[in-house]
């Protein structure tokens, strides 16, 4: 027996088809609208406004500056360290009665201040404030470095993106333009009016300018994960660069540039100040060959009683000095010490005391001119390096300024090379309106014409993208600035 189910379809009368179809019509709509909202960057972005969000995002710009704010803290202790060390002591002591053994209650207390203070050190002490100097003005360079870096990487990222919008527009446009020649060729075929192998022609200039296109997008794909990274992100922003080439063709000559950078490129300040730092820290180490100095010393008020015993504060002082001698691998040191202290608990007169010592280390030395040496090392090598990356960083110098020049020479020829191929095309839609001409040809000129633009878009960019990498190198960002 056939198992029957129930008739779960309801006609619906016209009016209501209609209602129905009206609602999934605005539904559609609200749809896409979202789709395209959510699809669509939000604006575009100038290239000021990307660097600053690049400031802003990038963590190699945040540790640059967390690295500037802890040697300004070393500088800061290195300069403290000239001043005395200064003291406040407070010190108080209240002993319990034991009456089984008859012991009653006390008490004492010290107030004072303590002070030391190094006199001489053979200059260590200035010397290491020199070294702390340097080394902050090294990592101020090096933030440099790191704002450049991102200034760079944002430039060409910024470029990188616009260059790859404006391709796949021109090969769209191209395109257009190729889908109508290939449906007038179609009609033209089926007419005998052309032969197969002009249609076929047409054809192929067609699905040329379709595989530019899918070619453009993928390039589009990479250069937008390039932007992102560059702006700091780890997701590609709901923003895109705005599109502007108005740049500044105004010429500098090498020699400036040179000039320029010796003083400003940030890898040459790091190198130098290193140097330097290294120079301070082997002369620091040089003061240990000469005499040292030191003085320290307490003043205040103490006392103490029992019980049964009025209390009553009293001056108490004490002063030291130290002197140290480095001498054939040996070390002789004398210290003076005098005291004067009030009565203790069971004392009933002032103590004051004088001590004298000297000590000889003998070969305690080997320490002291092992780090010497060290140091003497550390500077040399540093000096070293600095030389080096002196005659490294003009060379990359003169190479950025070489591909600089070639790109705006590749630019020029671009720019005329599109006007060339507009009026080939323009010429060759007029004699194919002649026939003097096959239109498979005004094809092949049409996707010419698309190729020289796209180039043109390129060595746009690429001028924009080797004017960053000349102002990186030289170590000014904003070289060619719009005045």
């Amino acid at each position: 027996m056939r198992e029957t189910y129930p008739n779960l379809y309801v006609p619906l009368n016209r009016a209501a088809r209609i209602d129905v179809f009206i609602w999934l019509v605005l539904l559609s709509f609200f749809t896409l609208r979202i789709n395209a909202a959510e699809s669509l960057p939000q604006k575009n972005v100038t290239l000021e406004e990307s660097e600053q969000l690049a400031f802003k995002n990038h963590p190699n710009v945040q540790l640059a500056n967390e690295e500037v704010s802890v040697t300004k803290s070393k500088k800061d202790e290195a300069a403290r360290a000239l001043w005395p060390a200064i003291n406040l002591k407070a010190e108080e002591t209240r002993g319990e009665a034991n009456r089984d053994l008859g012991t009653p209650e006390f008490k004492e207390q010290s107030y004072g201040v303590q002070l030391s203070q190094p006199l001489i050190q053979g200059g260590k002490l200035y010397r290491t404030l020199q070294q702390a100097e340097a080394n902050w003005e090294s990592s101020k360079a090096k933030r440099d470095k790191a704002e450049r870096d991102v200034l760079y990487n944002v430039r060409e990222a910024y470029w990188q993106m616009v260059r790859s919008r404006e391709a796949i527009q021109i090969y769209k446009r191209a395109l257009t333009d190729l889908e109508a020649e290939r449906r007038g060729g179609e009609r033209l075929f089926q007419r005998n009016v052309i032969d197969k192998e002009t249609y076929l022609m047409i054809g192929s200039q067609y699905h040329q300018a379709s595989l530019a296109i899918e070619s453009a997008e993928a390039e589009r794909e990479a250069a937008l994960w390039r932007w992102t990274i560059a702006l700091g992100l780890s997701t590609p922003p709901d923003y895109e660069p705005a599109a502007n080439y108005e740049f500044n063709r105004s010429t500098i000559s090498l020699d400036q540039c040179l000039l320029i950078a010796q003083a400003n490129n940030p890898d040459l300040r790091i190198q130098k100040n290193s140097a330097e730092a290294s120079l301070f820290g082997y002369k620091a180490q040089k003061g240990n060959y000469w005499p040292r100095l030191g003085v320290n010393g307490f003043y205040g008020k103490s006392g103490g009683a029992y019980e049964n015993e009025e209390f009553k504060l009293t001056e108490d002082w004490q002063i030291g000095v130290n002197v140290s001698q480095y001498f054939a691998l040996n070390t002789l040191s004398v210290s003076g010490f005098q005291q004067k202290t009030s009565p203790k608990i069971g004392q009933s007169t002032r103590t004051e005391s004088k001590t004298g010592t000297a000590n000889l280390g003998l070969l305690d030395g080997f320490k002291t001119k092992s780090e010497i040496k060290d140091s003497a090392y550390a500077y040399h090598q540093a000096k070293t390096q600095f030389e080096q990356s002196q005659l490294e960083i003009l060379a990359d110098v003169r190479e950025a300024y070489a591909n600089w020049k070639k790109g705006l020479t590749q630019l020029s020829f671009a720019e005329n090379e599109v006007e060339w191929k507009k009026t080939e095309y323009r010429i060759s839609r007029v004699k194919t309106s002649h026939r003097t001409l096959p239109i498979s040809e005004r094809a092949k000129l049409r996707n010419e014409l698309a190729l020289a633009e796209a180039a043109l878009v390129a060595a746009r960019s690429n001028y924009q993208i080797l004017q960053a990498a000349l102002a990186k190198v030289v170590g000014v960002p904003n070289l060619f600035a719009q005045k």
